[in-house]
């Protein structure tokens, strides 16, 4: 019996698997040619870094990773499963357990922007923040490491609200 740990590796594997082969053109299932389900190909993204020791390819993977599961996250007309299991490759542990709740068709956006920026994090170079324009207003998402040569994961994706001011 597998362990938890070994179950996740082994559902992202399947995902992936499935990812590749729904891009390549095949299917475990048969044809499928409605261009819905089709994730967008990720917009191009302007990096403006916090970090004054990164430089733009330091941060282009995350970006990247970013770019892929807002595309992938703004389908509100896939079915919930499916939804899921395209963007869980993607996905931290702690995100997947929370993300595999939600009602894709709630989200509120299907329309990405171009061009997002990315920060990262100044004390912590292992976190970075990309911003995304989307007809929902905007959203950030929001990309970790666990260590350097590890793989980029998305941790969050959700509205970019300001900070509120202070108010006397």
């Amino acid at each position: 019996m597998p362990t938890t740990h070994q179950a996740s590796i082994l559902l992202r594997t399947a995902g992936a698997t499935a990812c590749v082969l729904m891009l390549s053109g095949c299917s475990l299932f048969g044809a499928n040619n409605e261009a819905k389900d089709e994730a967008a190909a990720p917009p191009p993204v302007a990096v403006a870094s916090t970090a004054a020791s990164s430089s733009p390819a330091a941060i282009e993977e995350p970006q990247v990773v970013a770019a892929k599961a807002m595309a992938l996250f703004a389908r509100p007309d896939v079915p919930e499963r499916r939804w899921f299991t395209d963007l869980l490759p993607y996905l931290t542990d702690e995100y997947a357990d929370e993300a595999q709740y939600t009602d894709p068709a709630r989200v509120p956006f299907d329309d990405i922007g171009p061009a997002p920026t990315a920060s990262q994090d100044a004390h912590n170079p292992q976190v970075v923040t990309v911003r995304f324009k989307t007809n929902d207003g905007p959203w950030q998402v929001v990309v970790v490491q666990d260590k350097a040569g590890a793989p980029w994961l998305i941790q969050a994706i959700e509205p970019d609200d300001p900070a509120p001011g202070y108010t006397p």
